[in-house]
């Protein structure tokens, strides 16, 4: 496994990216520059799968991620809802 960041940018230097992943990233950083606010999602995700080599494992941590988030989405809806009922805004 690597632990290192800069062992892993020098490993991933050799290889090279294919063209479509080099587009992919190029456009997550563009996003991650248009939206800060999605860097400490993006850290997050980052640490968790920078240590991960195993592709159904790295899917899983990313399920698991995105459950989690429509779970806390889910919570914040439900209470909007309840405000709105109580403000007599109809649904």
């Amino acid at each position: 496994m690597i632990f290192d960041k800069e062992q892993q940018g020098r490993i991933e230097a050799q290889h090279g990216e294919s063209p479509e992943v080099a587009r992919l990233i190029a456009q997550r950083t563009q996003l991650l520059k248009e939206h800060p606010q999605l860097r400490a999602l993006q850290d997050e995700i980052d640490g968790l799968l920078g240590t991960t080599i195993d592709p159904m494992v790295r899917l899983e941590i990313l399920f698991m991620l995105m459950t989690d988030r429509l779970m806390e989405m889910r919570k914040v809806f439900g209470e909007l809802m309840k405000l709105a009922s109580y403000a007599g805004v109809d649904e």
